[in-house]
């Protein structure tokens, strides 16, 4: 059996399997036996793949390729990035990721809040009270980070949704 972690540490984007580049392969493992590996602890967009086989008894080896697995993005603690993805606007929560942390977070208001909703209505169709009620306004690039309140940079995302990934960018 073979397993190899790949990592784009540029974290610059577009992320696909041809920029990923090895970080550890753990190779030889034997029935009934487990392996271990200690990979560095940053965030990352990293994925795995590899192979699996045996070897017969006149020494012909059968090897499947292990197919690579979607590219995660991962934070410094080892939790993978939230899904989600708004299914009115299709944008995206996740995006290509080389920022700095700012001193102080810019501001944001009801009155910020409103402005969006308006704009969002009048991009994608009034949505009902049920829908805004259960959704957060969320800033695709944290504003901790540099991200701004325009519209572009903001999505509707259900309020769980929205904790978990606050929660992983406490440990960008």
């Amino acid at each position: 059996m073979q397993i190899e972690f790949n990592t784009e540490p540029a974290l610059a984007g577009p992320v696909n399997v041809n920029t990923l580049a090895p970080i550890s392969k753990i190779g030889g493992l034997q029935t009934g036996l487990l392996g271990f590996t200690e990979l560095p602890a940053k965030t990352t967009f990293f994925n795995i793949a590899g192979a699996v086989g045996f070897i017969g008894v006149n020494g012909g080896v059968n090897a499947k390729p292990i197919p690579p697995t979607a590219i995660y993005l991962q934070n410094k603690i080892g939790q993978n990035f939230p899904e989600y993805v708004d299914p009115v606007s299709k944008k995206d929560a996740e995006s290509p990721i080389t920022w700095s942390k700012l001193a102080k977070s810019p501001v944001w208001t009801t009155q910020d809040r409103y402005l969006y909703i308006k704009t969002f209505s009048e991009t994608y169709g009034n949505q009902s009270a049920d829908f805004w009620n259960t959704r957060e306004v969320h800033h695709i690039r944290p504003r901790i980070y540099g991200g701004s309140n325009e519209f572009n940079n903001l999505m509707p995302i259900l309020a769980p949704n929205h904790r978990l990934i606050t929660s992983w960018f406490n440990n960008y």
